[in-house]
C-alpha cells in the first residue's frame, strides 16, 4: 500500500490529509487562531459533587466547568488510556482499576485535583475530564499512576513484544507505567530511552508546577496539529510527506530527524503554483465528502445518516444489475460497500454506535465473506473498532472509538430552517399551518394580527395567496399584516397582536 501525508497551511488553518493508494482516508483540521484543549493537563478545583449522577464539576479556568464522571476517577486508567490513545492496549476486557468508592467519598468541594481534558467543550457543555493522566511521546505513552508496562496489540511479533517490554521494565522509574506504541517496533533502544527520558522530564515539570501554582491553572499544553502529525501519524509505513509551507517544512524535517532520522528523507516541500490539495484531488473530495449518498463504482450506493444517538448506513444496489444472478449482484455490491464504508467512517471520523444495513444475502458463506472483508478493511483504522456479527434483522452493529469530534460537526452548523431534521414543510402543509395559526390568533389575540414569516414565504403569499387571506380577514372581521424576518426558518410562522397602533409592515 502506498501511503502519503499532505500538510496544507495555505489557509487560515492547518489541514492534514492521509491518502492510501490514491484515496483520501483521513482528514484533520485545526484553525490557527482557535485554542484547543484536548490532551491538556490542569490543576483544577472541585466546585460541585453530584452523588446522584456520580459525577463532579471542576473549574479548570475556562469559564465553563469541566465534567468529571465517577468512572474517570481511576487509579490506573488503562482502559481510558486505551480509548484516548488508540493503541489497542491490553486484553479485550481492559484493565480498568477504580478507586472502588463513590465519588462523594473520593472528591469534595474545594479540593484541588490534577486532571486531563479528554474532549473539547461543545456548545454549552464543558470539557470532559479524567484523572487518568497520560502523556504521549513518539514511542511511548507515560502513565504516571499505572505501575505497569503494556505493549500495543498492533505489534504482533511475540519476541518483539518481549524485547520492548523488557527494555522498558529495565529502566523505567518506580511507580510510573508506560504504553509501548506501535511506532516502537524495531526501533533501536537509544531512541526509546530518549523518548522515556523526555516524557519523565515533562511529568516532573508538571509536578513541580502543581506544587507551586494555585488552581485553576494549566500545567501541560499538548502540541498543535503539525507536531501531533509527525509524532503520531508519520511512521515507517508512510512513503512520503509533502508540506506546502517553508516554515512548516523546516519544522517537520527537524522533528522527523529527532524522532526517526530515516524518515526525514521522505519529507518534501511543495512549491508549485497550484494549491497542494487541488493538485492531489483532495479539495474536490472534501467538497463532496458530506453528501448523504455515496455512489459505488458498480452503480450501487450507500446512504449515511448521522444522528445524535448513532450513525445509520444503508447499502443499495442502485443501478448495478449484475451479470449472472441476484445473489452474485448482492454479494459484489456488499463487498464494494464494505470497503467504502470503512473508508467513510475514517474520513468523516464518525464514532459511537454505527448500524450498517447490508443488502440481505441468502447464502451464509456470502454473509461471512462480507463481514470478514469489512473487518479487514478496518484494520488500518487508527481508532479502535468492535464489530458484531449480523443480527437477526440482518444488520451489522459496530462501535468506533471517538478520537475527536466528527468532521461534520467541525465544519458545519445546524440548518436554521430545518433545525437538524433535514427537511422542512411543503408549501401546502405550510399554508395549512399559516391558516390554522391565523384563525387561532383571531380567536385569542384580537382582530388585528401580525403574521411573521421568512422573506421567500412572504413573497409567495403576496403573489399567490392574497385572495385567500382577504377571505379569512372577512370571515373573522379583522386584518392581517404580513412581515418578513430573515432569521425565520422557511417553515417558521409567528402570529402576534398588532396592538392599538397599526404597525408599518415591510
Amino acid at each position: 500500500m502506498y501511503k502519503e501525508i499532505l500538510i496544507d497551511s495555505s489557509l487560515e488553518e492547518t489541514r492534514v490529509a492521509v491518502i492510501e493508494n490514491g484515496k483520501l482516508v483521513e482528514l484533520y483540521m485545526e484553525e490557527r487562531d482557535v485554542e484547543y484543549h484536548a490532551g491538556d493537563i490542569y490543576k483544577a478545583v472541585v466546585e460541585d459533587v453530584l452523588p446522584g449522577l456520580q459525577s463532579a464539576f471542576l473549574d479548570v479556568g475556562h469559564g465553563r466547568k469541566g465534567f468529571l464522571h465517577g468512572a474517570d476517577v481511576i487509579s490506573t486508567g488503562m482502559e481510558e488510556i486505551e480509548e484516548l490513545l488508540n493503541e489497542n492496549v491490553g486484553s479485550p476486557g481492559g484493565t480498568k482499576d477504580y478507586y472502588g468508592s463513590p465519588i462523594q467519598d473520593t472528591l469534595r468541594e474545594g479540593q484541588e485535583v490534577i486532571v486531563q481534558i479528554l474532549k473539547e467543550p461543545i456548545g454549552e457543555k464543558g470539557a470532559k475530564l479524567t484523572t487518568a493522566i497520560s502523556i504521549p511521546g513518539r514511542y511511548l505513552v507515560l502513565m504516571p499512576y499505572a505501575d505497569k508496562v503494556n505493549v500495543s496489540n498492533r505489534i504482533k511479533d511475540r519476541l518483539e513484544r518481549e524485547r520492548l517490554r523488557d527494555l522498558i521494565n529495565g529502566i523505567r522509574p518506580h511507580g510510573i507505567g508506560f504504553i509501548i506504541r506501535t511506532a516502537a517496533k524495531g526501533v533501536e533502544p537509544e531512541y526509546v530511552y530518549g523518548d522515556m527520558e523526555e516524557l519523565v522530564g515533562v511529568w516532573r515539570r508538571i509536578n513541580e508546577q502543581a506544587g507551586r501554582k494555585r488552581a485553576p491553572c494549566l500545567l501541560y499544553k499538548d502540541r498543535r496539529l503539525l507536531h501531533r502529525t509527525i509524532r503520531d501519524i508519520f511512521t515507517e509505513d508512510v512513503d512520503i510527506l509533502i508540506v506546502d509551507d517553508l516554515g512548516d517544512y523546516e519544522e517537520t524535517v527537524k522533528s522527523a530527524e529527532k524522532f526517526s532520522p530515516g524518515l526525514s528523507q521522505r519529507v518534501r516541500l511543495y512549491e508549485d503554483d497550484e494549491p497542494l490539495f487541488e493538485a492531489f484531488g483532495v479539495e474536490s473530495e472534501i467538497n463532496s465528502m458530506f453528501r448523504r449518498k455515496v455512489w459505488l463504482r458498480s452503480g450501487g450506493y450507500i446512504v449515511i445518516d448521522e444522528t445524535e444517538a448513532l450513525v445509520a448506513i444503508d447499502v443499495n444496489t442502485g443501478r448495478f444489475l449484475g451479470r449472472k444472478d441476484l445473489e452474485e449482484t448482492i454479494l459484489k455490491t456488499n463487498l464494494e460497500a464494505a470497503a467504502e464504508i470503512a473508508r467513510q467512517v475514517r474520513l468523516r471520523n464518525v464514532g459511537g454506535i454505527i448500524i450498517i444495513d447490508f443488502i440481505d444475502m441468502a447464502i451464509p458463506e456470502n454473509r461471512h465473506q462480507v463481514i470478514d472483508a469489512f473487518k479487514g478493511y478496518l484494520e488500518n483504522d487508527r481508532a479502535r473498532v468492535n464489530i458484531l456479527e449480523l443480527s437477526e434483522l440482518g444488520l451489522v452493529e459496530m462501535t468506533r472509538q471517538r478520537m475527536r469530534e466528527s468532521l461534520l460537526s467541525h465544519i458545519s452548523r445546524e440548518c436554521p430552517s430545518c433545525k437538524g431534521r433535514g427537511s422542512v414543510l411543503t408549501i401546502d402543509a405550510l399554508i395549512q399551518k399559516i391558516e390554522s395559526e391565523v384563525r387561532r390568533g383571531f380567536r385569542n389575540l384580537g382582530g388585528e394580527l401580525i403574521l411573521t414569516v421568512h422573506p421567500d414565504i412572504k413573497d409567495f403569499l403576496d403573489e399567490n395567496y392574497a385572495g385567500r387571506l382577504n377571505q379569512i380577514e372577512h370571515e373573522n372581521e379583522g386584518n392581517i399584516f404580513i412581515q418578513s424576518d430573515d432569521g425565520f426558518a422557511l417553515d417558521g410562522v409567528e402570529v402576534s397582536p398588532a396592538g392599538r397602533v397599526r404597525k408599518t409592515v415591510p
